[in-house]
C-alpha cells in the first residue's frame, strides 16, 4: 500500500445552495460568489501539484477541475462515483417543501435512502470508497473535485469514521480538506476554506 496525499475540494457556491435546494445530482449555475471561487480554487488546486485530479461529472465541479488541469497539467479523470448524493423524490426541493409535500426524510439511517427513490449514505461510501481504494493503490498527490457529501465520504473513509458519523463535519462551499494515508491510516492534515 502507497503512501498518498488527498486534497478534497467542494464546488463553488450555486444558487441552489443559497436558496436551500437539495439539487444533488442535478445542476445548478454558480452565484457571483461562485464565480469567484470558481477562478481562485483551480490556483489552490495547482499549487498543491496533483498528479491526478478526479471529479465529479457535473459541471460545478468539472469546471474547476478543468481549470487546475490546464494550470498544472495533472491528468484529469472525470468519474461518475463522485457525483453527489442521490436525493430522490426530494430532489430540487428546500427542507419546507420536503415537508410540506410529506416526504419521509432521513439522513441518518445509513442503509435506507435518504428520501424515497435515492441513495443512503453507505451507498455514497461504497462508491467513494472504490475511488480512494484505486488513489491508496497507486499512491501519489490526487485532488478530488466534488460535492459536500462526498467530501464527507471522502473523510469518514479514510479516517475510519463510521457511516453515521458523516454530518461531524461541516462542510462550506470552495471547502478544501487535505488528507495524507500512510500504512493504511489516514490522517486529516488541513481543514480550510477557498
Amino acid at each position: 500500500m502507497a503512501d498518498v496525499e488527498i486534497l478534497v475540494v467542494r464546488h463553488p457556491e450555486t444558487e441552489a445552495n443559497v436558496n436551500g435546494r437539495f439539487v444533488g445530482q442535478g445542476e445548478s449555475a454558480f452565484t457571483e460568489e461562485g464565480r469567484r471561487q470558481a477562478r481562485r480554487l483551480p490556483r489552490k488546486i495547482a499549487a498543491f501539484q496533483p498528479e491526478v485530479i478526479w471529479s465529479s461529472p457535473l459541471k460545478r465541479a468539472a469546471v474547476v477541475a478543468r481549470g487546475a488541469q490546464r494550470l498544472g497539467g495533472a491528468q484529469l479523470r472525470v468519474d461518475p462515483r463522485l457525483i453527489e448524493l442521490d436525493f430522490g423524490d426530494a430532489h430540487g426541493l428546500t427542507w419546507e417543501e420536503i415537508v410540506e409535500a410529506g416526504i419521509p426524510f432521513n439522513y441518518r439511517a445509513a442503509d435506507e435512502p435518504v428520501a424515497p427513490g435515492g441513495e443512503s449514505r453507505n451507498d455514497l461510501l461504497a462508491r467513494v470508497g472504490a475511488v480512494l481504494e484505486e488513489i491508496v493503490a497507486v499512491g501519489g498527490r490526487h485532488a478530488l473535485v466534488c460535492h459536500a457529501g462526498v467530501l464527507r465520504g471522502v473523510l469518514a473513509y479514510t479516517l475510519g469514521l463510521r457511516a453515521d458519523q458523516l454530518w461531524l463535519f461541516g462542510v462550506h462551499n470552495a471547502q478544501l480538506a487535505r488528507v495524507q494515508v500512510v500504512d493504511g491510516h489516514g490522517q486529516l492534515t488541513e481543514y480550510t476554506q477557498g
